[in-house]
């Protein structure tokens, strides 16, 4: 069995996941984390001084990647949704590299189904640089994904899975109860630690994580019960929707493709519900169990919500 490892580079740590993952990384002692950093990113000031930081051009030249990458254990990489795609070049850098594994920017649903790849851009994205990396299993790079559902609280914070706080407000997709998976942004950074102390485990393998299942519907009644607050429902025809946003998207639109994203997790039917079918690993990797109402509980506090 492999030891973990313990030189550890992120790409994309000033992102509102990057910076969770990026804070787990340094509370682990055994770990050496370096942040690459595009120059033109915002979010330099903002990373710990505890973290190295490696400043590359905005274009990523694959041979400034590689000497970025040159001596690291694995690459854990968090760049936002629509920039996946650049993913092709860090994966060959880190091969040349010599890097021993690859953890992508995944953590969301499983992008491996026709389905998911059909309805957005950034599914069929994600879905085919995991599909670069099965082809670069010869080279000796191994890779992992992490899927795990949707984050309650980022949702809540972020105007997503149909949730607008502010007007207490949810925009249902078709009747609100298709079931999706979510885990907590604090488990899946716990997984990701887990996951590069006993990296053996999970070589070229997708990692699926869920706390539990719920339902828009469930949400937002969980919401209402918890607040005393009635939200306004609305909803849309996915019917309609997804023809619709798919041509916004495609004339330049990008609210449109966060639509179809949206889509992809709430309307149930596009791999992001694993527990009818997939192994989910939270108790092998030992996460603190979650349940619906204390993940509520939580976003609300994050969002301020008086009483909480």
């Amino acid at each position: 069995m492999s030891s973990g490892y313990k030189n550890i580079i992120l790409i994309g740590g000033g992102g509102s996941l990057g910076s969770v993952l990026l804070k787990a990384l340094l509370s682990e002692p055994s770990f050496n984390v370096t942040v690459l950093a595009r120059e033109s990113s915002k979010a330099l000031n903002s990373i710990p001084s505890t973290a190295n930081v490696i400043k590359i051009a905005d274009s990523y030249p694959l041979d400034d990647l590689v000497s970025a990458f040159k001596g690291q254990d694995a690459i854990v990489n968090a760049i936002t949704s629509f920039s996946v795609a650049e993913q092709l070049k860090f994966i060959d850098a880190a091969i040349t590299a010599g890097v021993k594994r690859y953890l992508p920017s995944e953590y969301g649903l499983d992008n491996n189904t026709p389905a998911a790849r059909d309805l957005s851009v950034v599914f069929r994205d994600k879905g085919l640089v995991q599909d670069y990396l099965r082809e670069k299993e010869g080279t000796g790079l191994t890779w992992t994904t992490i899927a795990c559902g949707m984050w309650i609280g980022w949702s809540l914070r972020n105007n997503f899975l149909g949730l607008d706080y502010k007007n207490r407000t949810i925009t249902l997709t078709n009747d609100g109860k298709g079931p999706f998976s979510t885990t907590t942004l604090a488990n899946t950074a716990l997984a990701l630690n887990r996951i590069l102390l006993s990296p053996a485990g999970s070589a070229n393998q997708i990692v699926f994580l869920s706390d539990f299942a719920t339902t828009q519907e469930e949400l937002v009644q969980t919401i209402e019960r918890l607040t005393g607050e009635k939200w306004t429902r609305k909803s849309i025809n996915t019917a309609e929707a997804i023809p619709a946003l798919k041509e916004a998207f495609n004339n330049g639109e990008t609210f449109a493709g966060y639509g179809l994203i949206n889509i992809g997790f709430t309307e149930g039917s596009f791999s992001g519900h694993f527990e009818p079918a997939k192994k989910l690993r939270n108790a092998e990797l030992g996460l603190p169990k979650k349940e619906l109402e204390e993940v509520v509980r939580e976003a609300l506090g994050e969002v301020g919500h008086p009483g909480f």
